[in-house]
């Protein structure tokens, strides 16, 4: 199962996403857990190689698995997110990289903006939960929400 560790980084009150330019999604940058890293290792380092910034003391806030499902329901993909949150960082956000363009937004706005369906529940989840949630989600291969379950 592949491992993916992700980051919610705040700087005065904005929250930096990246577009990705397949479906024009807003998204929490981050990447894939290389086998020799540890979760934390792999969020700041993804981070960085995203956008720019090194992330201080990341804090997990959700463990997460995805489950992607074709039209007969079967399950054709999964894996696992790590989703951290930071609000101190060194370094400046690039404006776009191979990834797509990065943003930063006020937190306010941020359910508005096209992104995954289950994304706006994480993202709320990292700024104003108190414990780590872990969820499971299921999607359509197009991105469409079948269900979801979470619990602390």
């Amino acid at each position: 199962m592949q491992r993916v560790a992700n980051c919610i980084y705040i700087k005065n009150n904005q929250i930096l996403l990246l577009q990705k330019p397949r479906r024009g999604w807003w998204a929490i940058p981050g990447g894939k857990v290389e086998p020799e890293e540890t979760v934390k290792q792999a969020v700041i380092r993804e981070y960085w190689e995203e956008t720019g910034i090194t992330i201080k003391n990341p804090v997990l806030t959700g463990i997460y698995t995805f489950l992607m499902r074709n039209g007969d329901q079967n399950e054709i993909r999964e894996w696992m997110m790590f989703t951290f949150f930071a609000n101190e960082g060194e370094g400046e956000a690039k404006e776009e990289t191979l990834e797509g363009k990065l943003q930063w937004h006020p937190i306010e706005k941020v359910k508005h903006l096209p992104m995954a369906e289950g994304d706006h529940s994480i993202i709320r989840q990292a700024l104003f939960g108190k414990d780590v949630l872990f969820g499971t989600f299921e999607y359509t291969e197009d991105f469409r929400l079948l269900s979801y379950k979470t619990d602390r």
